[in-house]
């Protein structure tokens, strides 16, 4: 065994402060008991605002596919002059996607302007397809926007 120099003489205690104790006392059992509670109400916290945006982000996804899969609707079947709202009226709650019941929360419609030329032709035409649904007492909506030529139906 190697001893400094500084401490030759002076005696080690062989028994430590925990060897010497016979168990907890009660105050130390509450006060690690106060310690995990706050722990496990600290991850409680996490865990709900987590299923808070869980949802939230499950709404915003559904809303944007139903608008995306409208939007492809309109772009892809029809003519130039047939892209009208009459075309596309608005799906109210409970009748988006033929009435199917996963989507009974929500709303689409579309807005379709022209744009004109100095003739009073329309060249370009705006399509807005907006779903629209209720979170909490509070209106959300997603929106998506494209521009359609009326080159459309020209084949080269």
């Amino acid at each position: 065994m190697i001893v400094r120099p500084e401490l030759e003489g002076v005696k080690m205690r062989s028994k430590s402060y925990l060897a010497n104790s016979k168990g907890m006392t009660l105050i130390e059992i509450l006060v690690g008991m106060v310690i995990f509670a706050i722990g496990v109400l600290a991850l409680t916290r996490v865990m709900f605002g987590a299923m808070r945006a869980n949802t939230k982000s499950k709404h915003v996804v559904v809303a944007t596919n139903l608008a995306h899969q409208r939007m492809e609707q309109i772009l892809g079947s029809m003519r130039y002059s047939d892209i009208t709202n009459a075309n596309f009226p608005t799906e109210d709650y409970g009748t988006v996607a033929g009435g199917d019941p996963d989507y009974a929360n929500y709303r689409r419609s579309v807005a379709i302007a022209d744009s004109l030329d100095a003739l009073g032709s329309s060249v370009m035409k705006e399509v807005i397809v907006r779903v629209e649904w209720r979170e909490k007492g509070v209106d959300r909506n997603v929106e998506l926007r494209s521009s359609i030529s009326r080159f459309k139906d020209v084949k080269l």
